[in-house]
Parts: structure tokens; sequence; C-alpha cells
């Protein structure tokens, strides 16, 4: 089912960036998000694509050194409308919880981002005007692949599963087809943001499920609510949690600082 077309600026698009990111700290102690690539941080990237495709509200999620994230943005404070959440308890507070504090500060329909994705403006294009309100981006991926979130859709193509950091089962694959990795873009509509939000309230209640990523709550989202499982063939993204994954960034998308 085609949704009628949103026009991109009528996404608010929510940057999460709060977290302290251990696992490259042996070569930043800055968050993640201000890491160079081609000489601009990888902030400017994402602001600078929103800008081009007519996104103009920004929410952006910070915790760890959320100063340093608020000055960087300064430059595009005059032609986007940027607005900070904060997650100062972000050792407690994961992911997922930071998604639940953007899309409760978004008005409207949302476009969810990882910060620490880089990826090509094309793929995002094609994501925002593909005509669907509510989607999953969902690019290559292998299901043997531990680390990625595995996206699993129904025979409608709708996502309904996300797997994260396990093995996909053989009763799972009896029931979805494999789609790739979900690259850690999400768009909702209004009415999805609302449900979302209740979906949130409902997960966190349970003190255990606090440094949750949201794919944990996409899992009781999505078998509820056609969300679209929009799949990418360009392999143009690189989400940054390793020193490795950085290097293939600025191999991929140019040289740092």
């Amino acid at each position: 089912m085609i949704e009628a077309a949103m026009p991109a600026a009528d996404y608010t698009a929510i940057i999460l960036a709060a977290g302290f990111g251990s696992r490259i700290a042996e070569i930043t102690e800055d968050p993640k998000i201000l890491l160079p690539i081609d000489g601009r941080p990888i902030l400017h990237r994402h602001l600078a694509i929103f800008e081009e495709l007519g996104i103009r509200n920004v929410v952006i999620v910070a915790g760890y050194r959320k100063r340093q994230v608020m000055d960087a943005a300064q430059p595009f404070a005059d032609r986007l409308n940027i607005r900070f959440v904060d997650n100062d308890d972000y050792t407690r507070l994961g992911n997922g919880y930071s998604m639940y504090f953007g899309i409760q500060a978004a008005a409207g329909a949302s476009l969810i981002f990882d910060g620490d994705l880089v990826y090509a403006r094309d793929i995002l294009e094609r994501f925002v005007n593909d005509g669907h309100s509510n989607a999953v981006l969902v690019g290559p991926g292998s299901l043997g692949d531990i680390e990625c979130a595995k996206t699993l859709k129904d025979a409608d193509g709708f996502a309904r599963m996300t797997v994260d950091k396990r093995a996909v089962t053989e009763d799972e694959l009896a029931r979805y087809k494999f789609a790739g990795e979900a690259i850690g873009v999400l768009k909702f509509d209004e009415e999805r943001r609302r449900r979302l939000i209740q979906e949130c309230e409902a997960f966190f209640a349970d003190e255990g499920n606090l440094l949750k990523n949201w794919e944990h709550i996409m899992n009781r989202f999505l078998p509820a609510h056609d969300v679209w499982a929009h799949e990418e063939a360009s392999e143009a993204f690189v989400e940054i949690d390793t020193p490795e994954d950085y290097e293939e960034a600025c191999r991929q998308f140019g040289r740092s600082d």
C-alpha cells in the first residue's frame, strides 16, 4: 500500500546524540557526532543534508559534552530551526530513551536518526520521497552479521522485527523474510509518532529497559503497526561504533582532519 507522499518540510528530524561512545574512546573524547569526516563534523553532514532536502525543523538529543554539540550546531542556527533536548542521564538512559525524549519534543511527523550514522544524501532523499509516511530505512546486510540490526519483513513488505546483537532464529525466518540491515533512520507520521510515544511509556515503565536501544522498542511496536521496510540498494552508509568503522567512513566519504 502506497500512502500519500509527505513533503520533506513536513518532517522534524530528530538526531540521537547523547551517548558517550565507549568503543571509540581511544580515538576521541568528544561526542561521536563531532568526529570529522572530510574536514567537517558528522553533525554538519546531517544538518547540511537536511537543509538541502528542505527539512527545516531539527531536534537534537544531547547529553555527553552537550555544550560542544550545541556549539557545533551554531553555523546552521540561522537557517534551520534547531531545538536541543537534554538526556543528561545518558549512562542510565540509553539510545531508546533518547528517541523517547526526541519524539516527545517533535511536533508532527518525525524522521529519527542515529547520530553516529554517516550516509550519502541520495539515500535519505529516496527514503523521504518513497511515498510511505511510516518506514524503516533498510540497507544491504547479512544474516550472519551478529552486530547489525537485521530487519525482518512480512509478505506485504512491512517491517515486523529488528534483531540486534544476536542471530535470527529458524522460527523467525519461518514467519518473516530477511530484508537487510536497519541503517538507523526511521520515519513516522503524526499518528504513529503519538502511538510510538505510548509504546515508549509502557516499555520504559520497566526499569530494566532504560538502557536498551530503539530496536527493542520497535520489536513491540512493529508487529502491531504497519511500517514499511524501505529497501535501499546503496551501501554508502556507515554507523560508527568502533575505530574501524571510523576508518571506513573516512575511506568512503573523505579524509579526516
